[in-house]
């Protein structure tokens, strides 16, 4: 019974993350479409959650806006994955002969920069925008991966197996590729969960104060945003986004806490 819950608490955020990233293909209606003869539409038909103050349907709004955040998420994810881990192990099996205390010093420093300073910086560079958001949060994620990861193999290198292999004539790079990092990943999935919902509540938080991914792109953090002006008259509008948002990062801080048990 124990079994079937662990196995359960696994599958149901999954599920929970891959509806909301492709549920999108479900959506039974274009997000973009406005009409405004059917504004503030009950839930029912053809419109499952109703329309919102310009007559669109606020459902399929909801699947497209899982469907950036999400995107958004995975890219990232597979981005901070590579840059961390290549160049972590890279800097903790470069040798001795590196100045130790400057790398960390530059970590430390690139580490304490929150994720809004690169998202501003970018946006004065490039403008709002998918890919202006994608690479803000994938510079401030990285270095923060690299720095664990750095952290941790080095602390690995130092195990009597480790020793032992390079005794019995291992190359670094087998060492660092067979042996070390196979032990890294489950710190790095966990890790790469944790900034999962770190990323939708940047992602959302940044589109709710103005600085998201433009007015053509549909996000849960713009749908907030829109439903202030009737959360008196239509407070749902401003529930449905905030419960996708609650429930996604829910489900990855909960896969993070699985990731090794």
């Amino acid at each position: 019974m124990k079994k079937a819950g662990n196995y359960l608490s696994i599958i149901l955020p999954v599920v929970v993350i891959l509806f909301l990233a492709l549920g999108f293909l479900l959506a039974p209606n274009d997000p973009m479409h406005v009409d405004v003869g059917i504004k503030f539409l009950e839930s029912g038909g053809d419109y499952p959650l109703g329309t919102d103050e310009m007559g669109r349907c606020i459902f399929s709004r909801l699947l497209y806006g899982g469907r950036t955040t999400l995107g958004i998420v995975l890219v990232g994810s597979l981005m901070v994955l590579f840059l961390g881990v290549f160049f972590g192990v890279l800097m903790a099996g470069g040798g001795h002969h590196q100045n130790t205390i400057i790398w960390e010093s530059l970590l430390n420093a690139v580490t304490a920069v929150p994720p809004i300073a690169y998202l501003i910086v970018f946006i004065g560079a490039w403008g709002n925008g998918i890919a202006t958001m994608l690479i803000a949060l994938t510079a401030s994620l990285s270095v923060r991966l690299i720095k664990l990861v750095k952290t941790e193999a080095e602390l690995e290198l130092q195990k009597a197996y480790i020793l032992c292999a390079v005794a019995s004539g291992a190359s670094k790079k087998r060492v660092m590729l067979v042996h070390v990092v196979p032990n890294l990943l489950p710190d790095v999935i966990r890790f790469l969960c944790l900034s999962g919902g770190e990323m939708i509540l940047a992602i959302t938080g940044f589109s709710f104060i103005g600085l998201g991914m433009g007015d053509t792109v549909i996000d849960w953090g713009m749908m907030v945003a829109d439903a202030r002006s009737v959360l008196l008259l239509r407070p749902e509008l401003m529930l449905y986004p905030i419960a996708a948002i609650i429930m996604c990062t829910f489900s990855f801080n909960l896969l993070a806490q699985k990731v090794g048990h």
